[in-house]
């Protein structure tokens, strides 16, 4: 593992990497989550993809020192905001936050803790639970949550469990944080709707994930990103990362993980069309 730097150093132990476009509306209540922790040895970096609203200018109102870079972009992709976000940082750990989602006030903490421990020099990333609230931040129920119970996992007992949930269960990015190292091994965030899934999976195979088995974040989704033409355009990229998988790791994902995927794929996409009607509409 590398040593984790400190401010000691000039360098921050953690680098938050919140990478944005028009989200005036809650990235002030982000980065306040961010500033509020527990632990204080940490950056924030800003990736800004060519945002047309007051994204900048309220980053900038907070005028503070641990706002260290914010890099305006011409509009590129959302993996190549995500891959600027990450470059700037110069953290040994780097945690993703998209810019309406928040930490709760003891997640660094127990995150750097938890990955500065020589047992766990042989984890590429750690990741927790995380809630769901609604854009005005009502925590509501989750019809597709998941949860681990704390501890090591490795890429062959973590994919097999990936492939059959037809989702996400590690989580968003706020749900994770990972050493620089293995990203640099990784390669480069790619893709869309699948775009942090694809990342955590190259992160196991150079490492083992560590989950700490507990709720540290909140995922903040509305009625429009959990609509029908978007939830159509998610069960599609699932599908084919299943078969993807299946296709890649032969040896850890079988054709039975690869069956009960897609068909859970099928329930998902139902399971967020009905939270879309009934946690929107009430």
């Amino acid at each position: 593992m590398d040593r984790l730097k400190s401010m000691d150093n000039k360098e921050p132990v953690i680098s938050i990497c919140i990478p944005t476009h028009n989200g005036s509306k809650h990235i002030g209540e982000t980065i306040k989550s961010v500033l509020n922790q527990t632990f204080q040895d940490f950056e924030i970096v800003i990736s800004d993809n060519g945002s047309t609203d007051d994204t900048v200018k309220i980053i900038k109102d907070f005028n503070n020192p641990r706002i260290t870079k914010i890099d305006c972009l011409k509009p590129v992709s959302a993996a190549d905001n995500w891959n600027n976000s990450v470059r700037l940082a110069s953290g040994s750990l780097i945690k993703l936050l998209c810019q309406d989602d928040v930490i709760f006030p003891d997640c660094l903490d127990k995150e750097v803790k938890a990955l500065s421990l020589p047992s766990n020099a042989d984890c590429s990333f750690c990741f927790h639970t995380r809630n769901l609230i609604t854009e005005n931040g009502r925590h509501v129920w989750d019809p597709i949550k998941s949860s681990f119970r704390a501890g090591k996992y490795s890429i062959s007992n973590l994919l097999p469990r990936i492939v059959r949930s037809g989702g996400n269960p590690i989580g968003q990015p706020m749900a994770v944080t990972f050493r620089s190292a293995s990203f640099k091994k990784s390669g480069p965030f790619i893709g869309e709707f699948v775009i942090d899934l694809d990342m955590w999976v190259k992160l196991l195979e150079n490492g083992h994930g560590l989950a700490l088995g507990e709720v540290l974040s909140a995922f903040r989704v509305n009625g429009d990103s959990w609509g029908i033409e978007l939830s159509k355009k998610q069960f599609r990229m699932m599908y084919d990362f299943n078969l993807k998988m299946r296709a890649k790791y032969p040896n850890i994902v079988t054709r039975l993980d690869s069956r009960k995927g897609r068909l859970k794929c099928f329930v998902r996409t139902f399971a967020r069309r009905f939270a879309s009607r009934w946690v929107f509409r009430n």
